[in-house]
């Protein structure tokens, strides 16, 4: 896989030069401002860039020109750069903190990184999600669920359906977005400023309130206990997605009450089986429509197998939920 790296900070760019070096991969050009990089760019092209979130540019524009370029970029950033956000919404297929060369020259967070780029690596490729998980299935009590699913361009995916949601919402919306893991507290900052929801991290032994958008946090699945308590489980070795989309969809197929699921956009096929199980539970499922997808891999994958009830476009999605949640379909 052809690489390159496009970083304002030179020891940044050299930490991360000698990190794919470990990897056996040396980069086909390096670029230190997003101009350079835009016009690497159009002179060779390369399959990963990874960028600098500061070059990223407003909106994500230099991660939006090279995807048009057939570039994959994964962002480096920080926890807390807001800008991570932005650039996963315009396209970005992931994220992950940068290495550093401490001042002994001590090189840390090489093997990160590669495992970050391995793992898109592995999804570029194969065009495959995870493994179907094993579901566990509560015999829950009656309440209204929202179950939202997203992958790559998710961030901006889900802030449009959330936003359609009205305040004082009768349900409880759980929400697994394909995130790594230092960011996961930032997105549920970051899409709360973009709904009239309280958005926060779902932690293990919390009860889920309704009107309230819980995210699934890092370092394992997300599960809902009869007792209305959130729980982790532990991710088997060598899965994709830890949180996945699928574990949380076919666990709550388990429940007595029906809800609502939407598979939002993404790459791979993470979450269709489960989109599937719930709609055989009787939960209304729905699959966003291709044309507003950065990328239709999992609503494809849904859609093909009939998992979706409704296929709608990523603005109708939001009000849809919200009707079937007025009318009783949790009940």
């Amino acid at each position: 896989m052809k690489t390159a790296i496009a970083h304002a900070d030179r020891l940044v760019r050299e930490a991360v030069r000698r990190s794919l070096g470990q990897g056996g991969t040396v980069p086909t050009w390096v670029a230190v401002d997003a101009g350079e990089a835009e016009r690497r760019l159009a002179r060779d092209p390369v399959d990963l860039l990874l960028l600098d979130v500061r070059m990223a540019g407003h909106a994500g524009a230099l991660v939006a020109h090279a995807s048009r370029a057939g570039t994959s970029c994964l962002i480096l950033g920080c926890e807390g750069d807001a800008g991570v956000y932005e650039a996963l919404a315009a396209g970005a297929l992931g994220h992950v903190r940068a290495p550093h060369l401490e001042p002994d020259g001590e090189l840390l967070g090489a093997q990160r990184l590669l495992e970050r780029i391995a793992r898109l690596s592995a999804l570029v490729g194969t065009g495959q999600g995870r493994a179907e998980p094993e579901a566990t299935a509560p015999a829950g009590r009656d309440s209204t669920l929202v179950a939202l699913g997203a992958s790559t361009g998710g961030p901006a995916a889900l802030a449009l359906v959330l936003a359609g949601l009205p305040a004082g919402l009768a349900a409880t919306v759980l929400v697994v977005q394909h995130i790594d893991d230092d960011f996961s507290a930032g997105l549920a900052e970051w899409l709360g400023g973009h709904c009239l929801l309280p958005v926060r991290l779902a932690r293990a032994g919390d009860y889920a309130e309704r009107g309230q958008v819980y995210v699934a946090p890092p370092g394992g699945h997300l599960a809902l206990l009869p007792s209305r308590q959130f729980a982790r489980l532990s991710p088997r070795p060598g899965e994709l997605h830890v949180p996945g989309i699928d574990v949380l969809f076919q666990q709550l197929a388990g429940w007595r009450s029906r809800g609502v699921a939407a598979l939002l956009t993404g790459m791979g096929n993470d979450g269709a089986r489960g989109l599937l199980a719930l709609r055989q539970a009787g939960w209304h499922t729905i699959a966003q429509d291709e044309s507003s997808s950065a990328v239709y891999g999992m609503p494809r994958a849904a859609h093909e197998i009939g998992a979706a009830l409704q296929v709608l476009p990523l603005p109708a999605i939001g009000a849809t939920i919200a009707r079937q949640v007025t009318r009783g379909v949790g009940a």
